[in-house]
């Protein structure tokens, strides 16, 4: 796949790294001198000096060529007109143009996507606040996402010093967990690898676990921290993901409370929430924090955009006793640190952003990619064919497969019956499968299923 992205900032220099990673070619059109030269030098990729809206740039791109064209300026209009004048070189040619503007979005009066000719409108902010909402539906560290129409559970669990999984050998702990279950993927000290039956994990590592939605909450004490309910939540800092996480609270019925330091911004706000309580001031003021803390306030989101400022906030929260903290960080390599030190969850824009493309962008075999981790791996739903090219993908047991190094099948779902994957498990063709997978196995992967 050849992709073109129109600017080089975080997220698109960081979306870059990802598709260069995987082995797709790349081009990137920068406006800033500066940052193109920066770019140029730290990745394998063509680098053009210039403006996405510009003929002249997109046409040295190479845009006559390109599969997809990704603009992520911090403007919102200059990725629409990018993805607009891209499309007319007349071509099939895929568009995703980020906006910040939730107007963009959701504005009843505005123009969709297909209506610019555009095939994808992103809103990180709207992406950071729906994960916000789903890690907010428990007390504790870790995650929970539902794939393959909430029929199978990933389960992303941090492993302290109390945790089951760090004491035996995975083969050893494997009749005491719920079943069906598998340990799918660890993020250890370097990167994301695939467990043996062998392996005892280690704390601070993160493991992502497979299994049925039934068992989550008997997985929930094996990370070592159970998890609960949280029903108030103080919001620090309301841009945009903070109302839109606030607007997403207050449709569940909950009443967040939000400390804003802008006064007219959280004069906007106040006007346009109907639940909540906005109070004006610093997040980062201890005695104002101590007060919403002493009213119950479960869970602490920190919105502020100074990523150390927003961790050096989170862990005064928790140290005042907040019972589970959030904090937005587009830095994942604070994670463990953040993490042994009680921050629950870090939340990256830019991680958000390139997760929603990425699920965009795929082809072929594969319906869906999320990302583990700051890209350490991704798990992805892909279906065999009903003729692959493979016939021992469908012929022997899995545990006879010489599928790509750094991939694993976790879970099979045939005709609706879903089946964590095990050594003796044969697929057959059109079965839907989750693979997890390493960034240099992912291109393998594709090519194996096709």
């Amino acid at each position: 796949m050849y992709t073109i992205i129109v600017g080089a900032g975080e997220v698109g220099a960081y979306l870059a790294r990802i598709l260069v990673e995987e082995g797709h070619d790349v081009a990137v059109i920068e406006s800033d001198d500066k940052v193109a030269h920066e770019i140029d030098a730290a990745l394998d990729a063509l680098v053009v000096h210039g403006s996405g809206v510009s003929h002249h740039a997109l046409q040295r791109a190479g845009v006559a060529r390109a599969d997809l064209v990704l603009a992520v300026t911090a403007v919102d209009e200059v990725n629409l007109m990018a993805c607009m004048t891209a499309v007319k070189f007349g071509r099939d040619l895929r568009t995703v143009a980020r906006v910040r503007q939730i107007e963009y979005l959701r504005g009843e009066a505005s123009l969709t996507a297909k209506e610019m000719g555009i095939s994808l409108l992103v809103g990180p902010e709207h992406a950071v606040a729906t994960r916000v909402v789903s890690l907010l539906s428990y007390e504790g560290s870790g995650e929970i996402r539902y794939l393959a129409d909430r029929r199978i559970a990933l389960l992303e669990l941090p492993l302290s010093a109390d945790s089951p999984f760090v004491h035996d050998t995975l083969g050893e702990l494997g009749p005491d967990l719920p079943q069906p279950s598998l340990v799918a993927g660890v993020i250890g000290p370097d990167g994301l690898y695939i467990p043996s039956a062998q392996d005892v994990l280690g704390v601070d590592e993160r493991a992502y676990v497979l299994t049925k939605p039934a068992n989550v909450g008997e997985f929930t004490i094996l990370s070592g921290k159970p998890w609960f309910y949280v029903r108030h939540v103080l919001i620090i800092g309301c841009g945009n993901i903070g109302f839109d996480l606030a607007q997403e609270l207050e449709s569940q019925g909950r009443f967040p409370t939000i400390i804003e330091i802008d006064p007219e911004r959280a004069e906007w706000v106040a006007r346009h929430l109907t639940r909540s309580l906005v109070l004006c001031g610093s997040g980062t003021d201890p005695q104002l924090l101590r007060e919403q803390l002493e009213e119950m306030a479960h869970a602490v989101v920190v919105l502020l955009e100074d990523d150390e400022q927003a961790v050096l906030v989170g862990l005064f929260a928790k140290s005042l006793g907040a019972r589970k903290v959030i904090v937005r960080s587009d830095k994942l390599e604070y994670a463990p640190v953040a993490h042994r030190l009680g921050i629950d969850a870090l939340i990256s824009p830019r991680r958000a952003l390139a997760d929603a493309i990425l699920r965009f962008v795929r082809r072929g075999p594969v319906s869906s990619a999320h990302m583990l981790g700051d890209h350490d791996g991704e798990i992805i739903e892909m279906k065999v064919p009903e003729a692959p090219q493979n016939r021992e993908l469908i012929e022997k047991p899995l545990k006879q497969v010489q599928l790509p190094e750094g991939a694993l099948i976790g879970a099979i779902i045939h005709e609706d019956e879903v089946t964590i994957a095990s050594g003796d498990t044969v697929l057959s063709p059109g079965d839907d499968i989750l693979v997890v997978a390493r960034p240099s196995a992912i291109r393998a992967v594709e090519r194996f299923l096709d």
